[in-house]
């Protein structure tokens, strides 16, 4: 009697087939992240890349709020680039998103092939459903910070916690994306002490040996961190500008609390509110999921308070990305973890999770643009580089050679990329909370506009008079800027923000304009 044919199950396949669909979703658009919007954060960050490049030391000629890691990545990318190509620095985010997808896929916490590639699709749909929307695309630390965490989680942290085995090349890497957390933002290193009391507080065979590889891994980012930093960075300055300033300076003009923290957490399907509202969702999901698998309870809770902690500014926009990504690492492998013997259910959870992502942000709105995803495809595609067809372009270049420095006030970074300048050193930016730190300087670490902007006049200042968040007028924190401006500079008669030193005006041109006036300034 012959052998009845086995019928072939297709199953094997969903989580390869898922994979290789989702990172075709995600290359597509990365590709149109690379000609979203620009944003003034993000162009700081190339700024400061292309800076540091050409000679500036970090914290010391090129001062800057955000910490470190940032400005060393675009120094790389800096180093084949330049204002003509700065949309190249947003493949820093693409790498990086990409290893920590890589990362979530060789998960110790995964044990069969078809959950590896089930969790990596699902969790690389989720990023590119809100890439863009997110401001994910962006250079910045906010998404080089969700990398971080996401990697230590899934290569450490989480397998720790789960009791599964974690070889030394994955405890090296869990150790380095831990210690490299505080070098993205000071503001993580909560998150980072945390992470390292759960792999502390987790006794396992081998302890001592798995510690020490986790030193060797954080040693050694740390090391690497701190020879860039000696060579292209001012280690008193960083603290200085970024810790200092922050902290005692910055911090009052933002709502950081554990109210503003816990209204976050709220589920409101708003649509400025609907990345965040699924973040939260996930972060449930993932924090019972660790704790009902997990027999280190105290252990696991760490981890959610580590991940809690990147969302202390209680923001919904773009601020809120790390929280995003370490809730949605968390939500991801813990599902495919419980999920991983169920050969129906997890490819198909997989695909109501992909599909809810995808339609839930649909509608949802940019915080750094105020626009939906239709919206901004329906912008078309802008990468960020020098355009010289820009009417204040052609005026800073007028009057300004390439080799000199210019000044762009309070804030709009953009300018010099446009314009294909570098920024006055010092300052590419002068805000309300950097004028109050000029009244209480850190350790000899001056920075007062006020004080050397009459000494170094650059040929052109860009000076858009707004007010900074709609509350404080340039008159209300830079008064001196506008009496400088008034007696060294005339004002161009078409591009009315920018303005021209007066040696480098047309005698004939100056002798008929008259004197700058404050009403002028608010025109």
């Amino acid at each position: 009697m012959p052998t009845p044919m086995r019928r072939m199950s297709f199953l094997p396949f969903c989580g390869p087939f898922l994979a290789m669909l989702a990172v075709l979703y995600f290359g597509l658009k990365t590709f149109f992240g690379l000609g979203a919007p620009p944003f003034g954060d993000e162009s700081g960050h190339i700024l400061g890349g292309l800076a540091i490049v050409r000679g500036d030391i970090l914290y010391r000629d090129y001062i800057d709020a955000h910490g470190p890691l940032i400005f060393a990545l675009s120094w790389l990318v800096g180093l084949v680039t330049d204002f003509r190509h700065a949309y190249l620095m947003r493949l820093i985010p693409v790498v990086c998103t990409m290893a920590s997808a890589v990362a979530v896929f060789l998960s110790p916490a995964l044990r069969k092939p078809s959950a590896r590639c089930l969790a990596a699709a699902a969790w690389l749909v989720a990023m590119g459903s809100q890439w863009t929307i997110q401001a994910f695309n962006m250079d910045s630390y906010w998404t080089i910070g969700g990398d971080l965490l996401a990697a230590a989680m899934a290569q450490l942290v989480l397998p720790v916690l789960l009791g599964d085995e974690v070889g030394c090349w994955q405890a090296r890497c869990g150790g380095a994306c831990i210690a490299l957390l505080p070098l993205t933002a000071y503001s993580f290193g909560p998150t980072a002490v945390l992470l390292g009391l759960v792999v502390i507080a987790v006794r396992r065979p081998g302890y001592w040996s798995g510690i020490l590889q986790v030193l060797l891994g954080a040693g050694a980012a740390l090391a690497l961190s701190g020879l860039w930093m000696a060579v292209y960075g001012d280690l008193g300055g960083m603290i200085a500008y970024h810790f200092v300033a922050n902290q005692f300076y910055y911090a009052p003009y933002i709502d950081v609390g554990l109210g503003t923290l816990f209204l976050s957490l709220v589920p409101s399907f708003r649509p400025d509110t609907t990345i965040q509202s699924l973040a939260v969702i996930c972060f449930v999901i993932g924090s019972i999921l660790v704790l009902a698998t997990s027999r280190h309870r105290l252990a696991a809770l760490l981890l959610i308070g580590a991940v809690l902690m990147m969302q202390v500014r209680g923001a919904f926009g773009f601020q809120d990305g790390t929280f995003i990504m370490g809730a949605l690492t968390l939500c991801v492998l813990m599902t495919m973890r419980v999920l991983q013997s169920h050969d129906r259910a997890a490819p198909c959870i997989a695909l109501v999770f992909c599909a809810l992502y995808v339609i839930g942000v649909r509608h949802a709105v940019s915080s750094p643009h105020g626009m939906t995803r239709q919206q901004l495809r329906q912008a078309g595609f802008h990468p960020i580089r020098e355009n010289r067809d820009v009417g204040f372009v052609k005026a800073i270049q007028a009057h300004s050679r390439p080799d000199e420095r210019i000044l762009v006030i309070p804030y709009n970074p953009d300018v010099y990329i446009y314009a294909g300048r570098l920024s006055m050193k010092k300052y590419h930016e002068y805000l309300p909370w950097e004028a109050d730190y000029a009244h209480h300087p850190w350790g000899g670490y001056e920075r007062d506009l006020c004080h050397d902007l009459p000494q170094d006049l650059p040929p052109v200042i860009y000076f858009d008079d707004y007010h900074v968040w709609g509350r404080w007028a340039p008159a209300d924190f830079m008064p001196c800027v506008l009496k400088v401006l008034a007696q060294d500079y005339q004002r161009d008669p078409v591009e009315k923000s920018v303005y021209i030193r007066r040696d480098r005006v047309d005698p004939a041109a100056l002798k008929d304009a008259g004197p700058i006036s404050s009403s002028q300034n608010r025109n």
